[in-house]
């Protein structure tokens, strides 16, 4: 299914609906899995378990952890990729055009900037459940987590 489909036919917060097998690894205030409308292959996301829409709304803690949860990622994908880009989201999508209403960080491997939107990002793949996991379980393997 392309991702555009999905997001007109989903009304509920896809970050806050994960079950455990979608998590590579968690810690009290966060969450790091696999992009499921990834941008390229390996392409992770950290998102906080409390649903808010701006980082401000977030604790130190929470901050802390999502942080914690940032360097691991990176550091896994440093072993395979030389470059990793940073993506930070938040706000309301109807104000800002962006898919999901919950602060989240990208993790994206050799993405060039600006590549994002040359992507046609509504031309992305989501994942079906199967699939997904199917990654998950291939990535934690290939990283050695």
């Amino acid at each position: 299914m392309l991702y555009n489909k999905y997001l007109k036919k989903n009304h509920k917060c896809p970050f806050c609906h994960l079950i455990k097998k979608e998590l590579i690894r968690q810690n009290n205030y966060g969450i790091l899995t696999l992009a499921r409308a990834p941008y390229t292959k390996d392409h992770l996301l950290i998102v906080p378990k409390k649903h808010v829409l701006k980082l401000n709304k977030l604790s130190k803690k929470q901050k802390e952890a999502l942080e914690s949860l940032i360097y691991y990622g990176l550091k896994k994908l440093h072993k395979k990729y030389k470059n990793v880009t940073i993506l930070y989201r938040e706000g309301n999508k109807k104000e800002v055009g962006k898919s999901v209403n919950h602060v989240h960080y990208h993790l994206i491997p050799n993405l060039q900037i600006g590549a994002i939107d040359q992507n046609k990002a509504n031309q992305r793949k989501f994942l079906s459940e199967e699939e997904y996991i199917k990654k998950i379980s291939e990535f934690k393997k290939k990283l050695g987590m």
